[in-house]
């Protein structure tokens, strides 16, 4: 998220759009699309490119882009420059990625988390799968872990609009481009690589075959590749979990809730296709169509061990005194003799499924050009195994138990806990009592259907001191519509099922669990046997396993609560027209343009209400929940482009832009803290009153929101060598207003128990609001540079600042800082080419940041900056290398995270440790051949 302050000043300046410079976009003015395909389309696609070549072939469509943009390209095909589309981005002035288990996930841009991003493909927009591991939701977060970088020409990050660019991204639009066969020669190129994960010691398939045939004539071509990736990986985090103020020794300290290790296996797979067939019959007419498939599937083993500590309301009379050692007011080391131990696990199958068909026809016609487009995009997103949990743990205060922590001197700045200790034997298959057994199936589908149409034409029409050269219009139309469906069901064993004995906890944890992350640890032991757990149990009344979907499934008032409907109608109408001048030695471009926006929502969910029964019982009533909304907002854009001298550039245009709410945000849907559902399932009241305020929570959608706005200034100068390279640097602002952020009130919640009770009780539930304005500010630097025998420099730079003016409260205005937002970010890439070798290094960097939601105990911690979670500066070393072995065959080795790097995440300040967390390095070995 994000926050800034607001500047009265409006400077009409900005630079526009990159994304029109190529063939491959739907957005480019009409007008001037086939001038603009001559103009920016790069050397035709050859098969000796290199880390160089993919840098110099960027910064052509950099430089010929209509406003500021930067760009990463591949060199040839099936030859991206990284081993992931996000990793390769981190590499842009401005640009930060977020990671999952060591593999780039989501993309921010000039601080604005991924939500605020538009991303295309070829540019028409793209359904989103969602993260639904965890229900973690939004909506309008891409996954650039599902398109596989072997079949991707380019990527387009237009951070400045123009009226024809598709609406959606204040931060950014990144448009995803596969490329034209007419634009390349006939080829066939084949990867074959292995990728080693070094904390699970595996070694795991890879490879791609893409291939291209064009016609002599180059009126007719087909462009195809397929692409398999794997790995396996293991993801160590060892976690607080908030703090609590305690008694200790006679003094109030923060005393960490629990310590808590999770161990995450994962075995990921992702199938990809693609496809593109175009046809040019006359220079007048041409056609082309893309297809682009991909399915990833991921099966999540996780285990979880829980330390009971600062949250205990026993914990002053379980603490040994002479254990403590407290450090600038926290609890930083001691001892428990009683307390629990809670083992936990999950575990899940996931399938994510993506497939986007477009066609585009491009017209020319007395003088005009006309460019329709359709598109459809399908992401769906489900569990094949849906999401199970087993509870289990020892005895309340079984005698003899002990267990012990200690932080160390600097847990945050080593990324490292000093130890972890207990004398329970968790290699035995009797230390732990199993208490529930649940899951969890969710079905996320979205669609996307858009029509474009561009129409426009040249001109030479003199207008005084400025030209006007083209002008152009258009539409679009866009149905989309998001159907999230989730169930929760507590399991029942099968009769004569004892899940308490030793054949039940029987499968050993990987050894080096945490090795890297605590210095000083007990032996992991043993975890559930998870096949089992799966044919022991059955859903009560419903499904005799434990993989039923939520189709399968009669929802139940909760779970009609927890799922959601949202269909969404977008409409637009754009003008834009483009000018220039001779002002003496210094050619002047223009573009002005307005482009008008209609959104219409439909939320469809639930809403559940206490009642009573004829006896006086209380019960549930369901109320089917439906919210209309509709807004519209004008976008005017201005992009100026002067040409001071031959190879010297000065860009500045100002624009207003939208994003549109979280889809997950515009939800009717109320979701509480899951394990209080549990346990007041099975026990009742009891559990209720016996839960903390900690537990006492949960979130909620809002379909009142209104669109984040946004006034933005950009200005930027570009300097480009003749032979290679270039440096630039650019400064923006960004005034956005109706910021949303999240506000915890107290709601009354019903609850269902196992015994046919309906209970109510007051939960802390945190809803999105708009709540105020903010503003993004920063200066960004970039730029390569080769020298004559082979060595190179490519690198950039981002320096922001941003804050948010917010009203958590009525007449009450709070000053604070944005979610995902970096101070600084660099990324430094020296490269080497001599001959058939080549070798290059990128480290990229970024300071500390406020972790999202995903990670926060507590709530309003946009507003209380000791519940704000933030993730301490870290750095990432990557390298590639490749020889060249003949004109046929390449050998090539890749490295992700070689340096081993751990991150940690401290709260509210860096005396208070929250996260270590520790994935290794992994590399790819490989041969390419082409043909």
């Amino acid at each position: 998220m994000i926050r800034l302050t607001q500047i009265d000043t409006r400077v009409a300046l900005m630079a526009g759009v990159a994304a029109v410079a190529l063939a491959t976009v739907a957005a480019p003015a009409a007008a001037q699309q086939t001038e603009r395909q001559e103009e920016t389309a790069l050397d035709e696609i050859v098969v000796t490119g290199s880390f160089a070549t993919s840098l110099a072939d960027a910064l052509v469509i950099k430089r010929r882009a209509d406003s500021i943009s930067d760009v990463v390209s591949a060199s040839d095909i099936g030859n991206f420059p990284a081993v992931n589309v996000a990793e390769a981005l981190q590499r842009v002035p401005g640009v930060s990625i977020s990671r999952e288990a060591g593999e780039g996930q989501f993309v921010s841009v000039r601080g604005l988390g991924p939500n605020f991003q538009s991303v295309t493909l070829n540019g028409s927009p793209i359904a989103y799968n969602e993260n639904i591991r965890n229900s973690d939701q939004s909506g309008r977060q891409f996954q650039f872990r599902v398109i596989p970088a072997d079949l991707i020409s380019a990527i387009v990050v237009t951070k400045a609009p123009t009226a024809d660019l598709l609406d959606g991204g204040i931060g950014a639009n990144i448009d995803i481009r596969t490329a034209d066969a007419l634009d390349t020669e006939p080829f066939a190129t084949a990867r074959l690589y292995t990728h080693y994960e070094t904390r699970t010691e595996k070694n795991t398939p890879n490879g791609s075959l893409s291939a291209g045939w064009r016609n002599a004539d180059r009126t007719f071509g087909i462009i195809a590749g397929v692409s398999l990736a794997t790995r396996d990986v293991q993801f160590d985090r060892v976690q607080t979990t908030g703090y609590t103020n305690r008694l200790v020794n006679g003094v109030t300290v923060a005393v960490p809730n629990e310590i808590q290790l999770t161990l995450e296996r994962e075995e990921r797979a992702r199938v990809s296709a693609m496809a593109g067939l175009s046809w040019r019959p006359t220079d007048a007419l041409a056609a082309r169509m893309d297809v682009l498939y991909s399915r990833f599937n991921n099966t999540i083993d996780e285990d979880r061990i829980s330390f009971g500590l600062g949250g205990r309301a026993d914990f002053s009379t379980r603490l040994v005194a002479s254990s403590a050692r407290v450090v600038n007011g926290i609890l930083y080391a001691g001892q428990i003799n009683g307390g629990r131990i809670d083992r936990n696990a999950e575990y899940s199958e996931q399938q994510h499924e993506n497939i986007s068909i477009r066609g585009q026809v491009d017209w020319d016609v007395a003088g005009w050009t006309l460019t329709p487009s359709i598109s459809y995009s399908e992401a769906k997103s489900f569990l094949p195994v849906p999401l199970q949990r087993i509870s289990g743990a020892t005895a309340e205060n079984p005698a003899g138990l002990t267990y012990s922590y200690d932080f160390g001197d600097d847990p945050v700045g080593n990324r490292e806990y000093a130890s972890l200790l207990t004398n329970l034997d968790l290699g035995s298959p009797t230390s732990t009592t199993v208490s529930a057994y649940r899951t969890r199936p969710i079905n996320s589908e979205d669609n996307d259907t858009t029509a474009l149409l561009n129409v426009g034409r040249d001109f030479d029409a003199d207008l005084g001191a400025i030209t006007l050269s083209s002008i152009a219009f258009g539409g679009q139309y866009t149905d989309r519509s998001r159907d999230y469906q989730r169930r929760d069901r507590v399991l029942t064993a099968r009769p004569g099922a004892n899940v308490n004995t030793p054949e039940y906890l029987n499968q050993q944890l990987p050894t080096n669990a945490f090795d890297q992350a605590i210095r000083n640890l007990y032996n992991m032991g043993l975890t559930y046997n998870r096949a089992l757990f799966g044919i022991s149990y059955v859903i009560p009344n419903e499904a005799n396993d434990t993989n039923a979907q939520s189709e399968d499934l009669v929802a139940t008032g909760a779970d009609l609560q927890q799922s959601y409907g949202v269909d969404e109608e977008i409409t637009a109408f754009y003008g834009r027209a483009d000018f220039s001048a001779d002002l003496g030695s210094m050619p002047l471009e223009a573009n002005l343009g307005l482009r008008w926006v209609s959104t219409e929502t439909l939320v469809k969910g639930t809403l559940l209400t206490a009642g009573r029964n004829s006896a006086g019982a209380v019960t549930t009533v369901v109320n089917p929940q439906t919210f209309e909304g509709s807004y519209e907002e004008f976008l005017p854009s201005l992009n100026i482009n002067l040409n001071l001298r031959d190879n010297l550039m000065l860009r500045v245009g100002a624009s207003r832009t939208l994003t549109r709410p979280s889809l997950a945000d515009l939800r009717t849907a109320v979701v509480p803290n899951s394990s209080l559902i549990t346990q007041v399932f099975l026990n009742g009241q009891t559990a209720l009153d016996a839960a903390t305020a900690s537990a006492k929570v949960g979130v909620g959608g809002n379909p009142e929101l209104s669109p984040y706005t946004s006034v933005n200034y950009d200005a930027s100068l570009e300097w480009y060598f003749n032979d290679f390279g270039a440096l630039y640097g650019a400064v923006f602002k960004k005034d956005i207003s109706d910021f949303i952020g999240g506000i915890a009130r107290t709601e009354q919640i019903l609850f269902a128990t196992q015994a046919g009770q309906t209970l109510t009780a007051d939960l802390l539930i945190t809803r999105p609001q708009n709540i105020g304005d903010a503003t993004v500010e920063g200066i960004e630097f970039g730029g390569s540079y080769r020298m004559d025998w082979g060595f190179g420099l490519a690198a950039s730079a981002t320096f922001t600042d941003s804050e948010a003016e917010i009203e958590a409260t009525p007449g009450t205005l709070t000053t604070a800082g944005l979610q995902g937002v970096s101070d600084t970010s660099y990324s430094i890439s020296p490269f080497f080419e001599r001959g058939p070798f080549e070798i290059h290094f990128s480290y990229t960097y970024r300071s500390d940041f406020t972790a999202n939601g995903n990670i926060t105990p507590g709530s309003n911690a946009v507003i209380d900056k000791n519940a704000a979670i933030v993730a301490d500066g870290f750095g990432t070393l990557d390298f590639g290398a490749s020889w060249q072995v003949n004109d046929t065959f390449q050998i090539f080795a890749e490295g992700t995270n070689i340096a081993d790097e751990r991150q940690a995440v401290y709260q509210g300040n860096e005396d208070r440790p929250f996260q270590v967390q520790e994935y290794g390095p992994s590399y790819n070995l490989g041969l390419r051949a082409t043909f």
